[in-house]
């Protein structure tokens, strides 16, 4: 994932980005007047480089071991230093992190900058007191307030007093973020079979039936798997198992996984389950179940152990849980090039019948992507200047396209092209180089000024250079693709966020505890209905999780998401 995704950043909802840590809140009696207490380091003129301390602040990830522990021993690291003399240590933690980042606030241990995946986590920092708010130092921070100028009055309405406490990084637009989350397979089965198009439920499954009939097994005798998914993941039966409603014309997953998805044809928020997309993706689950396409080890498979199954090519397929330059990489290397995966589209077959525009979502909020200064922040004034820097072009061409003249160079209208050394340092999973090291400081992927992306990585004209093998395009054009997003390209378009993401009920209110009983309801149910043993079954369950699902109440929780909507959409008026 990890090579992967500095590659492809296009491919980014950074569901995994970076996260920060420091200790001990500090205050100059200098900056006191009149009984008043200014912010540590709000007054005076700004020191730079090696005119201040070192200032060492440990970072907290989830995710594996880097291959560097500091950020100085990066080449963006090591510009990070001489500009702003701030290091990062960096330290991975393997549990769960939502649970990690509440245990944190409890014991009042969380470090200096944290990144909080989900807004319940992030409201009870708030409301704990644990955040510092970022208001004070907003008038020296020029670049932050331009970047984000359209996020800061959103990011503001998470808490009670309005008061900004947070950023979030990742904001996206379809430029950048073009091809969808839809199923991986490997390029064997395509050649064997024709290649096919595959883009219907139907495709899908008879592909894949005839799939593990020509493969039953790996070269080195392993059972094949039909359609692999991570639905153990918290994410996965809660977001994924569902999601086929992202593939139609009407619907993004711009408001998470919660009770509600978003309809961008009413602009309005509906009820999750029972949105006829979602019912026929379980639908779409229940047959693949039970033609034995479906591993029955996805409902407890997370991400790591989808993985494994990617390298060592037993995965036929793969849903939402994309493998890619790494993993093809990987079976090159163990001499199965036939063996490589490429991403293709499915649709419902209702959506395939309408035959609407889909909809990928321009992120102008990413609410699972928060980062806040903490009270136990040495110097949040410090963090905030290189939080400004990290906001303006030079730095966000520089985490996401490296060092000019050394990692891309600039032709006569100034696109910026990408070198040798760029191919090999972002495909390489040993690099030094940092790309996007420093994410949780943000990390923009929405097209700049110039009209390019800030990752050479994700121009057009590069990105299946820097992602794609010879194998994988050689598949694309056996296709009749020119590229590897040829099919969005054409049959999608741009739906933008707006306040969308924004859009939170209390999480001390009833309706609230309503909402949660509604996720578990689905949750608890969604897998039930994977497996039901026939249509006529499948039908009967669903009646019955209908009739349970209405007594908890669901329209009175749609409601309110609508009405604070059409508040929140007053305030940006």
């Amino acid at each position: 994932m990890k090579s992967n995704r500095i590659k492809s950043k296009f491919i980014m909802l950074l569901v995994a980005c970076l996260m920060v840590s420091i200790m001990a809140a500090c205050s100059d009696d200098k900056g006191k007047k009149a009984g008043q207490q200014t912010p540590p380091g709000s007054q005076g003129e700004v020191e730079t480089g090696q005119d201040r301390p070192l200032y060492t602040i440990k970072y907290i990830y989830p995710g594996g071991a880097r291959k560097y522990k500091m950020s100085d021993e990066t080449e963006i690291g090591q510009i990070i230093k001489e500009k702003f003399n701030i290091v990062f240590e960096f330290i991975p933690y393997a549990g769960n992190w939502e649970e990690k980042v509440n245990l944190m606030l409890a014991g009042g241990d969380y470090p200096e900058i944290l990144w909080i995946q989900y807004n319940p986590s992030l409201q009870k920092y708030i409301q704990a007191g644990a955040a510092v708010p970022l208001d004070d130092y907003l008038a020296d921070s020029p670049n932050f307030t331009e970047r984000y100028a359209q996020q800061i009055p959103l990011w503001r309405s998470i808490s009670a007093d309005k008061k900004l406490y947070n950023w979030q990084t990742g904001q996206s637009d379809f430029k950048s973020n073009i091809r969808g989350f839809d199923i991986a397979t490997r390029i064997d089965i395509l050649e064997k079979q024709g290649y096919p198009k595959l883009v219907s439920e139907d495709d899908w499954i008879n592909y894949l039936k005839q799939a593990m009939k020509d493969y039953p097994t790996t070269p080195t005798g392993q059972k094949t798997i039909g359609m692999t998914a991570p639905f153990g993941e918290p994410w996965g039966m809660a977001g994924i198992a569902g999601i086929m409603y992202e593939k139609g014309g009407r619907y993004t997953g711009v408001a998470g996984n919660g009770s509600v998805i978003f309809d961008h044809s009413n602009n309005q928020f509906v009820d999750y389950l029972k949105n006829e997309y979602v019912k026929e993706s379980f639908q779409f689950f229940n047959k693949l179940y039970r033609e034995g396409i479906l591993d029955k080890e996805s409902f407890t498979d997370k991400g790591a152990q989808v993985q494994e199954k990617f390298d060592s090519g037993r995965a036929l397929s793969s849903w939402y849980f994309m493998p890619g330059y790494a993993t093809n990489l990987k079976l090159i290397k163990a001499g199965h090039p036939e063996m490589q995966y490429i991403t293709l589209p499915i649709r419902s077959n209702t959506q395939v019948e309408r035959n609407e525009k889909r909809l990928i979502m321009e992120l102008d909020l990413v609410p699972y992507n928060n980062t806040i200064i903490t009270k136990n922040a040495k110097d949040p004034k410090r963090i905030m200047e290189l939080l400004d820097w990290a906001s303006t072009e030079e730095a966000q061409i520089l985490f996401q396209s490296g060092i000019k003249d050394k990692h891309y160079t600039v032709d006569g209208n100034g696109v910026r092209i990408p070198t040798d050394l760029y191919t090999t340092e972002v495909q390489n999973p040993d690099s030094k180089v940092g790309f996007n090291s420093v994410s949780f400081l943000g990390i923009d992927v929405r097209t700049g000024a110039s009209g390019q992306p800030f990752s050479v990585g994700a121009n057009m004209d590069y990105m299946d250079k820097l992602s794609q093998t010879k194998e994988t395009m050689g598949a694309f054009e056996k296709l009749g693709w020119k590229t590897s997003v040829d099919y969005w390209l054409n049959t999608a378009e741009g739906a933008k966020s707006g306040v969308v993401p924004s859009i939170k009920l209390d999480p001390d209110s009833a309706l609230s505890q309503t909402d949660q009983k509604l996720i578990e309801f689905r949750v608890k149910n969604t897998a039930k209905l994977i497996m039901a043993k026939d249509d006529a079954d499948f039908d009967k369950l669903w009646e019955d999780i209908m009739k349970e699902y209405d007594k908890l109440g669901p329209q009175t929780v749609i409601d309110e998401y609508n009405r604070l909507y059409q508040e929140a959409l007053a305030m940006t008026k």
